[in-house]
């Protein structure tokens, strides 16, 4: 067992706490503020609620009742229109009953929580790091093994941050009438987007994403005055009548960066204190709890398999700098739709120059050839040990590597798939290559690896035959 404190209760924190509590560590969690309290981030996407299941968290959200959501309202590069998709549901929430459940999950996980609380003194010896902490007005010391940072943005300092996007500011505030959307709202405007989001308990947050620079110099002479004045050039508010703005107008960074020295044998950042992406997104909790998750088992991994530090500290680093710049690419995408008819320096600045050419497709492989094309492995396939992560520990597997893949690949399904394809003979078809899966996994798994590969270029069509080299 090892001792563990985290600092931060926000999503990542608790949840991190929470996997290591279940690992077997014993775990102190530090939050400065009282729960609850207000948070941006109220319209969580519907990735977040299989990763909740996973962290043994999904019930405990699940009985807030929090409202989903399966359509946008959109006025982004085409016409003004509602996206719905019925198979994707997100969540509505209040982000302070959200954390503050995830916070009492935690709790009943074993974790000891320290709130409020802020750390006075974190310093490091050749055994431990200590930590002076006022909790409640009491003075307490802790000891630990560990020390996580969940604490958010102002968890790194901005000498270690490395930006990966246009600076951006949020500014935001909240409204009240008697008639608001019902479902969140995004849309481009000139110089900003704009996202508007109906909450449980009645009320409409509005957000408007700048330049920070173009913001400061707008007229007006109040924050608010220049909020109000940018506000009135989009349409989230044409459905609310008789509004009235219920807080004060804020505003908070949203430039998305990713964390310089994200870990180390005796450390680690979660979160925010991590990695931040492009709002545009919405996906910054779903993004927390993968880092949550993903680094408890390089913790537990660092703490009790000391000969793995290496392959935990490259797969965590690995990891969220590929999450970076997928984010990155993934945003500009979005921002080029825009920046294509609007020569704005907003979006000219976001969009960036033109994505690289995907590579060229694939021959196809129908149906009837899945059962009749014999192929064989990829001349461009190569196998590698890579840091994987297996059960509760991060540890090196042969993982495939292609240029049709934007990561190695060790597992797909539950299954490690160096050993399948190593036992391959080159000439069967895809059927046929299932099939003989069949003493390691149910035949309709093996299809859909099969099918997997396939369409990722990793099996191709055996050379010599018709539309290929010979």
């Amino acid at each position: 067992m090892a001792e563990v404190c985290v600092i931060g209760a926000g999503p990542a924190g608790s949840i991190f706490a929470a996997r290591m509590a279940q690992l077997g560590h014993q775990v102190d969690l530090i939050e400065r503020q009282r729960f609850p309290r207000s948070h941006l981030g109220e319209s969580l996407s519907p990735g977040v609620m299989p990763l909740l299941q996973a962290a043994g968290m999904r019930e405990t959200i699940e009985a807030a009742g929090f409202p989903s959501v399966t359509g946008v309202w959109v006025n982004w590069a085409q016409q003004p229109r509602l996206r719905q998709d019925p198979g994707e549901r997100g969540l509505l929430v209040d982000r302070g009953e959200f954390d503050r459940r995830l916070l009492a999950r935690a709790r009943a996980f074993g974790v000891r929580v320290h709130q409020p609380a802020r750390v006075l003194e974190r310093t490091r010896d050749d055994a431990k790091w200590h930590l002076a902490i006022e909790a409640d007005g009491a003075f307490v010391r802790l000891d630990a093994d560990f020390v996580a940072d969940a604490s958010g943005r102002r968890g790194i300092s901005r000498q270690r941050r490395i930006r990966k996007g246009a600076a951006t500011l949020a500014v935001y505030g909240y409204w009240r009438g008697k008639s608001q959307p019902t479902v969140p709202r995004i849309e481009a405007g000139h110089n900003a987007w704009y996202w508007g989001v109906p909450l449980p308990d009645g009320s409409y947050n509005t957000l408007i994403f700048v330049d920070p620079d173009r913001f400061r110099s707008a007229p007006g002479t109040t924050m608010s005055e220049r909020f109000l004045r940018l506000l009135d050039r989009s349409t989230l508010m044409n459905d609310c009548r008789d509004a009235e703005l219920i807080t004060a107008v804020r505003a908070i960074d949203a430039t998305p960066y990713l964390s310089g020295d994200c870990v180390a044998p005796d450390r680690i950042e979660l979160g925010d204190a991590a990695l931040a992406i492009d709002p545009i997104s919405s996906s910054g909790v779903q993004k927390a709890i993968q880092t949550a998750l993903s680094g408890a088992i390089v913790a537990n991994t660092l703490l009790r398999r000391p000969e793995s530090t290496d392959a935990a500290l490259s797969f965590y680093r690995a990891q969220l700098g590929e999450a970076s710049e997928r984010h990155r690419r993934w945003a500009a995408e979005h921002y080029r739709d825009v920046a294509e008819r609007c020569a704005g320096p907003f979006w000219q600045q976001r969009a960036g120059p033109q994505a690289v050419t995907d590579p060229a497709p694939l021959p196809a492989i129908d149906a009837r050839g899945f059962a009749t094309t014999p192929v064989e492995l990829s001349p461009e396939l190569e196998f590698a040990p890579t840091p994987c992560l297996q059960g509760d520990f991060v540890s090196l597997a042969p993982a495939l590597h292609h240029p049709r893949l934007a990561s190695p690949i060790a597992f797909l399904g539950g299954r490690e798939l160096a050993p399948l394809l190593r036992i391959l003979q080159p000439g069967r078809t895809p059927l046929q290559i299932a099939q003989s899966w069949s003493n390691r996994m149910p035949l309709q798994s093996g299809l859909a690896i099969a099918g997997w590969l396939v369409n990722h270029g990793i099996l191709v069509e055996q050379r010599g035959r018709s539309g290929m080299p010979s």
